[in-house]
């Protein structure tokens, strides 16, 4: 099976800034982030975790969460996740306060991938 071109964009907002993380799956693979302080990183993804992100990919769900009286709270931090590829677009948003009220588990497959992005997109 042929693979092509994937981007993944993920965009968190929170209290004290912004995160952005470009990744590209392609012949050559590669990651880059963002801050709020304007500084950018880059480097190249391994094998090990390109087929960790398309595993994530392949799982994401389209989340039909429960509307919830959230008026009352503010949240902390926000979420934008584009997936693109040649043959699809998914857009998904939302706020730490829904994925504290989904008690379905609806936005579980998205988090994960969210969380796989943040992880990848580390520099020690």
């Amino acid at each position: 099976m042929k693979i092509y071109p994937i981007s993944l964009e993920l965009t968190v907002w929170f209290d004290l800034g912004i995160n952005q993380y470009e990744i590209t799956i392609d012949e050559k693979s590669s990651v880059s982030v963002k801050r709020t302080d304007d500084v950018f990183h880059a480097r190249d993804l391994t094998p090990a975790e390109v087929s960790e992100l398309i595993g994530a990919i392949q799982a994401v769900d389209v989340p039909v969460l429960k509307l919830t009286d959230t008026d009352s709270e503010k949240a902390s931090s926000s979420y934008e996740l584009i997936i693109e590829s040649a043959h699809f677009s998914l857009e998904f948003n939302w706020e730490n306060l829904d994925i504290d009220a989904d008690t379905a588990g609806s936005l579980d497959s998205v988090s994960r991938l969210t969380q796989l992005v943040e992880k990848i997109g580390q520099f020690n």
